[in-house]
């Protein structure tokens, strides 16, 4: 039964808090800049993007932490495909029990320990927020993203509002406010001068807020700056959802990842992600 919840509601605080751009595959582009100390919110903003390198595929092993609405942690790998594929899969002991895949279209929850399957389209989990899948993957490296439009890029900033937050911060959103949703993106200077995302609130009209907070790299990647790790907190099913997923980045291969295949569906009863949760299951 703890897979079970585990499974869901990771996946759900995932799902809540979260056009594509293309980018040749290839050797990272991404550059340091480092913001003077009297460096305008703009300036600051293009440094951050600036250092977000090319990339085509990402495999990278994670932790995964439920804090809340119970307490579980699992191991597993996380493999994405730039603007087509996020592909999670889950372990416990060693053992597969539950892939998250999501593509452009759909979005699959495999519980393959209890043999459920959640599928629904991935413009119907992503609606209210108006995130796509490009934008979800841009969250999961820790990148700023536009929502609608992918990875932020020093170019986009005529596009955004971005003031200052504080004496190293910057607060980012949307010129033109969405008519579905608020969101609000901060980035702060690090201790070597490096600006990087910390956090990003998305919050439908008439629902709850979610927020990602996120633990830079230590350093640049092959790709460019990335996160190791990003919290999820949210609000589903009148639960409190509290997710952690931590990346070692150390282990983590680029641009030379097959894709994972999607495990057989033979067997398995398809459930509502919605109505287990409403079922007070936690």
């Amino acid at each position: 039964m703890k897979a079970r919840i585990f499974i869901i509601a990771a996946a759900a605080a995932m799902l809540a808090a979260c056009g594509s751009q293309k980018q040749a595959t290839g050797t990272s582009t991404a550059t340091t800049l480092t913001p003077e100390a009297d460096a305008t919110p703009v300036q600051r903003y293009a440094s951050m993007t600036s250092a977000y390198g090319l990339w085509h595929d990402v495999r990278m092993p994670m932790r995964a932490t439920l804090r809340s609405p119970m307490s579980i942690s699992a191991s597993g790998t996380l493999t994405m495909v730039r603007d087509e594929l996020i592909h999670a899969s889950v372990r416990v002991l060693g053992i597969e029990v539950a892939v998250l895949r999501a593509t452009p279209d759909s979005i699959y929850l495999v519980d393959k320990f209890h043999r459920y399957l959640v599928a629904e389209p991935t413009a119907a989990v992503t609606a209210r927020t108006g995130l796509t899948l490009p934008d979800m993957q841009s969250l999961l490296l820790g990148r700023a993203c536009i929502p609608g439009a992918g990875t932020a890029t020093p170019s986009a900033a005529s596009q955004l509002r971005i003031t200052a937050d504080g004496a190293d911060g910057i607060a980012i959103a949307p010129a033109t406010a969405p008519k579905a949703y608020d969101w609000t993106m901060k980035a702060t200077r690090l201790a070597d001068d490096r600006m990087a995302l910390t956090s990003v609130t998305v919050s439908p009209k008439g629902g709850n807020a979610a927020t990602c907070t996120f633990t830079p790299a230590a350093s640049l990647t092959t790709i460019g700056a990335m996160a190791s790790a990003m919290t999820v907190k949210a609000s589903v099913a009148k639960k409190t959802v509290d997710a952690t997923l931590s990346y070692t980045l150390s282990d983590a291969s680029y641009n030379a990842t097959a894709a994972p295949a999607m495990p057989s569906l033979k067997g398995y009863k398809r459930v509502d992600a919605a109505a287990i949760l409403k079922a007070g299951i936690f």
